[in-house]
């Protein structure tokens, strides 16, 4: 039976479910068993806008360094100013039945060239080399002087013997002698010497950066270990192989297809082996954590990053006095150089570029180093630490970028902004620094707790965890803990005042990115936020709607030039906010990244019911998005409804008459979307009591709008007609959109959609579908939204076993956070929907889920829902409301009507459901 509670009790409720703050919850820590040896091994943390990776080495620390705005800049893409003529031309082909021609004029006449690179960049590493009483360790030697055998097409065993003499071979002497031909292996050796030392030293692990695309490695010819992997390091431990005076290194790189080439970095590491080792990232403390005992001390070090006060804070401790000495280098790619400031400071200061063209942002960091006790030094190269008790180091970044007009650079003295951010921090104790940032991080992250069950294994490290679900183990506390971090990763990289959540969420280690780190608006920029209003995280929505309104003004622009009012935006952007529909017809041609965004207002609005929000941001961009496609829109000569197009169904290809071709007329994607954002732009309007000629047109045009359509196999058609995929397992799965995330297809509202829908997913998946991280977790949420909670866990269990890394970051391949968020997105969406005008409880409960309780998801209609389940019957639930609020709760097939108190909340429990059928 279901009781009203009183605001007091909620209070008391809520303060009893937190865990205490004295004690870490190891069912919210990710945790390893040695130090990283890539960077998808490391440990990010973020206050939104200053991010890092942690590895955790004991001789060496990295530490790599991220500041949210270093992005390479202009010149950005801009279409010609009058694309109308071209567009006419090409519709006129389209509906005459000629793509093809259609998509010459496209590719030739409106779209503009794709510029790259211009990515957002790392600021560079914090590197850290320990120094330990009684311990020196060898300087790491790379290995030289590599000849490469001939190309054959199969291994010759004879070229990896240590005997073999290579001398007439060639003499690898710059980066194009170390490429091997596609389908085929080629041998290459080199010759190093060693002396006893050396190897007492600590010289052991033989470290290879990534080799494309697979090889073999001899020392001494004996077989010491294989890379299977194109675009991952390897380390291999050959200590028992390495021996005084000369060693021989053999490694046959097999090149299976496209470009390949050995290692270009192939370097003997000392390491060293301590006694004891762990390596953790707290969740609710947002705190990374290394701890490991050497020598019969222990030593620990915490790296955090402060939203509060805003810089990287590393922490370095021993559990005896005068043991922590080291010395620190501040370093970066391409950049003008590190420098001492004092005796406890250094600075880096440059501008992102690549290699001189596309300048982009000035930049600059500044490194404190304050010890107790012992020493600090400054010398030529880097900052040196000896015999002190403990280390603090704090990290500001800074750059002159302005996110409210980026052509306009902000007239900034760089390095004072970051000894002012510096000189505050100081003024804390480090215990001060921590227990703010902790409860900073805590007010967002503790509003959701999550039990789908305890953890099978708590002596294992979560990479083997991890291990165990790629074998087929189902692991539900592990799956929670991956909900958790996806929460933990837009909290810290998405915060209100910040930028947005690129590409790779704030974590980027290259100078130039897969695919420059860009903003995707065709899907992966989206998914971004799929979490943030239903895992209770309504404020880190904020940054996206600040980069739409960026946005604006040269989404006009692009309006304009294809003769329409309001706004449009093509399929990405960056940092420079430029909305150019650019590249290849295949991506390029998608003016409907406004439709898409607007609903992320909306749907903020109906999240949290904020009026002045609707009123004064979202209803303006709706109205401008309405208007672009309401002069957008064509009538279609065959069916006299109003279309879209040409556009691509992204980035899907379909044959016609032998052509590969992108695009058409009416894709279903843009239907679609045009629909939703119709639909949006009126409730809106109804909301805000506004009724005039523009919601007309917009009503009128609403109802001519040609609708999703189901084809002869009993799938949704992707484009206006049947054509036949080149790609029947691609990746993307546009057409699905009405399912999710918009809500026009619903197995309860529009079954024999729904039906089509899950046939399309079936054919999706016989051929393929969800190879890539962010597809496989748009599968979780498609499930979901079909009721069909054994589909969407069976896609999260393929999530994590093929897509994730051992940090648990995406791997679309290569790492792409979309997949972290839509995979949280899609637990939430299997425990809790609202999207039908009702909240619907456990609609996609999967059975290895039988027991498990959820505390803190929001619903629209400003609702915040706690739910508890056994044997996998829901046991109880309690609905809190900001305001006072009836709302149907449907559980299984039975719906009841609830009136929430304002400020208040409404017990119900299995009970209520038991006889009142919908």
């Amino acid at each position: 039976m279901f009781n009203c509670w009183s605001v007091a009790l909620l209070v008391a409720v809520l303060a009893s479910a937190a865990p205490d703050d004295g004690n870490q919850d190891d069912r919210l820590v990710l945790w390893y068993d040695r130090p990283a040896d890539e960077w998808t091994e490391a440990l990010p943390v973020g206050n939104g806008r200053l991010g890092a990776m942690v590895f955790g080495g004991v001789d060496r620390e990295r530490i790599q360094l991220n500041e949210e705005s270093l992005w390479a800049g202009p010149p950005v893409p801009e279409n010609a100013d009058d694309l109308t003529g071209p567009l006419a031309e090409a519709r006129r082909l389209l509906f005459a039945g000629d793509p093809a021609a259609g998509e010459r004029i496209v590719a030739e006449q409106i779209l503009a060239p794709r510029i790259s690179p211009r990515s957002y960049q790392t600021l560079g590493d914090l590197a850290l080399r320990m120094v330990y009483p009684g311990r020196e360790l060898a300087e790491p030697l790379p290995v030289t002087g590599w000849r490469r055998g001939p190309v054959q097409q199969e291994t010759d065993r004879g070229q990896l013997a240590a005997d073999f003499d290579d001398s007439a071979w060639p003499a690898v002497a710059d980066v194009s002698d170390r490429a091997v031909p596609e389908n085929s292996v080629v041998v290459f050796r080199a010759r190093f010497a060693l002396t006893t030392t050396q190897i007492a030293s600590g010289l052991a692990w033989l470290t290879l950066s990534p080799i494309d695309d697979a090889a073999e490695v001899y020392l001494n010819g004996e077989h010491v270990g294989e890379t299977r992997v194109w675009n991952r390091p390897y380390r291999f431990d050959v200590s028992h192989w390495l021996r005084a005076g000369e060693n021989v290194l053999a490694i046959a790189v097999r090149n299976v297809g496209g470009p390949g080439h050995l290692a270009h970095e192939i370097v003997l590491r000392p390491v060293l082996e301590p006694e004891s080792y762990r390596r953790t990232l707290d969740l609710d403390r947002a705190l990374a954590v290394i701890e490991y005992k050497l020598d019969g001390v222990s030593y620990r070090r915490e790296v955090s990053s402060s939203p509060v006060d805003d810089v990287l804070v590393v922490r370095i401790s021993a559990d005896q006095p005068h043991h922590i000495s080291c010395d620190i280098i501040l370093d970066r790619p391409n950049s003008d150089g590190a420098y001492s400031v004092d005796e406890t400071r250094w600075a880096m200061h440059g501008r992102a570029s690549h290699e001189g063209r596309h300048l982009g942002v000035h930049y600059a960091a500044l490194l404190d180093a304050r010890a107790t006790g012992g020493t600090v030094r400054s010398s030529r190269v880097a900052l040196h630490v000896r015999d002190a008790d403990a280390l603090t180091l704090l990290l500001a970044a800074k750059t002159d970028y302005n996110c409210s007009a980026p052509a306009q650079p902000l007239a900034l003295d760089l390095h004072a902004t970051c000894a002012k951010t510096i000189q505050a921090a100081t003024c804390k104790p480090y215990e001060q620094l921590l227990r703010e940032h902790v409860a900073e991080h805590r007010r967002l992250f503790r509003r959701v707790a999550l039990d789908l069950g305890a953890n099978p294994h708590p002596d294992l490290p979560t990479n083997a965890r991890l291990e165990r679900v790629r074998s087929g183990a189902v692991d539900p506390d592990l799956a929670a803990l991956y909900f958790q971090y996806g929460r933990y990763l837009l909290i810290c990289s998405s915060r209100p005042g910040t930028m947005p959540a690129n590409l790779q969420g704030l974590w980027n280690e290259h100078i130039a990115a897969p695919w420059n780190a860009d903003y995707h608006l065709n899907i992966n920029l989206q998914m971004n936020y799929w979490p943030a209003e239903v895992t209770n995280l309504s404020e880190c929505h904020l940054p996206l709607f600040q980069l739409m309104a960026g946005l604006v003004a040269d989404g006009r622009e692009l309006a304009r030039k294809f003769g329409c009012q309001g706004i449009a935006f093509g399929h990405v952007t960056d940092a420079w906010m430029w909305a150019a529909v650019q590249g290849q017809p295949v991506w390029g041609m998608w003016p409907l990244g406004a439709g898409w965004l607007s609903a992320h207002m909306m749907e903020h609005y109906r999240f949290t019911e904020d009026i002045a929000f609707l009123r004064e941001r979202a209803y303006p961009f709706l109205h401008e998005t309405a208007l672009f496609f309401l002069d957008w829109l064509v009538e279609d000569p065959e069916t006299q409804l109003l279309v879209s197009g040409p556009t691509t169904s992204p980035e899907n290809t379909y044959w016609h008459d032998g052509q590969r071709l992108s695009l058409s007329m009416g894709t279903t994607m843009d239907q679609q979307i045009i629909r939703e954002t119709f639909e949006n732009t009126l409730a809106a309007a109804q909301v805000l009591g506004i009724s005039d000629a523009f919601t007309a047109r917009v009503r009128q045009s609403l109802d001519r709008l040609a609708p999703t359509r189901i084809g002869e196999d009993g799938r949704l058609l992707e484009w206006a007609r049947a054509y036949r995929e080149a790609e029947p397992g691609h990746r993307h799965m546009s057409h699905l959109y009405g399912l999710h995330p918009s809500n026009q297809i619903s197995p309860l509202t529009t079954p024999e959609l729904a039906a089509a829908a899950r046939r399309t997913l079936a054919a999706r998946l016989e051929h393929g579908g969800g190879h890539t991280g962010w597809s496989r977790a748009w599968l979780i949420n498609f499930g979901a939204r079909l009721l069909d909670g054994e589909f969407a866990h069976q896609n999260l269990q393929l999530l994590l076993a093929k897509s994730t890394h051992p940090n648990l970051f995406d791997n679309h391949p290569p790492f792409q956070i979309d997949g972290n968020f839509g995979g949280t997105a899609g637990i939430a969406e299997m425990l809790l929907q609202s999207h039908a005008g009702e909240l619907h409880m456990l609609p996609a409960l999967p059975t290895a889920w039988p027991h498990g309780s959820v505390r803190g998801l929001c619903a629209r209609g400003g609702l915040v829902v706690d739910m508890a389940w056994d044997m996998g019957k829901l046991t109880r639930a309690v609905i809190r409301a900001r305001a006072g609020q009836s709302c149907r709760v449907r559980y299984g097939a039975c719906v009841i009507a609830v009136d929430v108190p304002a400020g208040g909340m409404v017990e119900v429990d299995a009970d209520d459901f038991a006889t009142q059928p919908e």
